[in-house]
């Protein structure tokens, strides 16, 4: 059951990345606009979506990062309050379900930051998590990071890049569920 939850999660983002960079791929004014403006339907129950959402923050140094409250930036409704962002993060998609009791989150997001900044910034919050059954494959374009909080009974992906279409932009798609 539990390679299954991995498997379908691992297919779930690879679908994710796939539609993502096929609809940003004419996008050249490095903001998501006519492509994303409407909001997305869905028939899931006790679930929120929110679509084009930027962040209001100031500009700071790269490496300043800081956990961001749900209330004020859409964050994903169940997505623990520490989940530290880019203080330049647009985020597109944000979505949060309940499934059999089971909470479940997805966030899709940009930012500016270079790739080094942005590795070392989920690299140290995923390795406080001392995550189990973990697997890492980072380079210079590319971040994937998955495994299980066993502690809070938490699952956690993250994956992500440079956009190909948009220079400097790496776009990171985050799903956690409780396990």
């Amino acid at each position: 059951m539990n390679k299954q939850r991995w498997s379908l999660m691992l297919l779930s983002f690879a679908l994710i990345m796939v539609i993502g960079a096929c609809s940003n791929a004419g996008v050249t004014d490095n903001s998501l606009t006519a492509a994303s403006s409407e909001p997305l339907q869905t028939e899931a129950t006790n679930s929120s979506i929110h679509h084009n959402t930027e962040i209001d923050a100031p500009v700071s140094s790269p490496t300043n990062a800081e956990p961001v409250e749900s209330a004020n930036h859409d964050m994903p409704e169940y997505l623990p309050q520490d989940f530290p962002l880019p203080q330049d993060a647009e985020i597109s998609t944000s979505h949060s379900s309940e499934t059999d009791g089971k909470k479940a989150v997805l966030l899709i997001f940009s930012t500016k930051e270079s790739m080094a900044t942005v590795t070392k910034l989920y690299k140290d919050y995923f390795n406080g998590l001392k995550l189990e059954n973990a697997a890492q494959t980072i380079d210079d374009k590319n971040i994937i990071i998955q495994g299980e909080d066993t502690v809070n009974h938490h699952g956690w992906s993250m994956l992500g890049g440079l956009l190909a279409g948009q220079d400097g932009v790496v776009q990171l798609t985050v799903t956690w569920a409780e396990l």
